[in-house]
């Protein structure tokens, strides 16, 4: 189970709300429904029916926290921090950023869609803003060793990003006049000993073929014309050029001639 803390009162904009941390993950910052219904201008047993009639779409622990559900074991913090309104009370909920989204869902309010984005950039994402400062920056030394750990490990990631975003961009790189000319020669040698295997002269029977041939790298490669094919269509092509028959289509066309 997560540890839930109250971290006092939270201001975003005009509005004030109990801020909470924990519950849904490690730091992960969620809002009372009472907050909720405050902020949008509506009455909790507005926002409570709305999520209990949607109730199979909030996942326990994942979207919603219900205080007085006994299996969750956090009522008891409830009860300390006075969140439970009254005996009569049935429910004590708890959202997430992910379950206050899908609760905007089922309000379909463009004015709450905007307090949202508000809150996300100010009070949801705030923490981890705050956690991701340089390890020289923390004090205490085990933050600082566990902080030291997370940039080498982004560190790591990103060298792997790049390396990812330099392959990219080789393999979208257009194939130079020259590798056009030796693909060019490649397939003119692969129609050819297709023509003289099968001793092929005819005029309209060799273009058919060439049309056939040409065809098929286009489809290897994805791409409409020779002059789109890019270095990383090349394997492909090679494939299509060693495997490469004349279609069915083009063998009855070809018996016209």
């Amino acid at each position: 189970m997560n540890e839930l803390k109250i971290l006092g009162t939270e201001k975003v904009g005009n509005f004030k709300f109990t801020g909470i941390e924990g519950g849904f993950g490690e730091n992960k910052k969620a809002m009372l429904v009472r907050d909720i219904a405050v902020i949008h201008g509506k009455e909790v047993r507005q926002i409570n029916q709305a999520i209990n009639m949607n109730r199979k779409r909030f996942k326990d622990g994942i979207d919603v926290i219900d205080f007085l559900n006994q299996s969750n074991g956090f009522r008891k913090f409830a009860e300390d921090n006075g969140l439970i309104g009254s005996n009569r009370t049935q429910h004590v909920y708890l959202l997430s950023e992910r379950g206050y989204a899908k609760l905007l869902k089922i309000l379909e309010d463009d004015k709450a869609w905007e307090i949202y984005d508000e809150l996300v950039d100010n009070y949801f994402n705030m923490r981890y803003i705050i956690q991701k400062q340089d390890s020289y920056m923390i004090t205490d030394p085990v933050q600082r060793a566990k902080r030291w750990i997370e940039e080498q490990e982004e560190h790591q990631v990103k060298l792997a990003m790049a390396k990812q975003e330099t392959k990219d961009v080789q393999d979208n790189t257009p194939i130079s006049s020259k590798d056009y000319q030796v693909l060019s020669r490649k397939i003119g040698q692969k129609l050819d000993r297709y023509l003289s295997q099968h001793q092929i002269y005819n005029k309209n029977q060799v273009a058919l073929l060439r049309w056939d041939l040409n065809n098929a790298i286009l489809k290897a490669a994805g791409v409409p014309a020779r002059t789109l094919i890019k270095q990383k269509h090349f394997t492909a092509i090679a494939e299509a050029l060693v495997n490469w028959e004349p279609s069915e289509s083009t063998l009855e066309k070809m018996k016209v001639y």
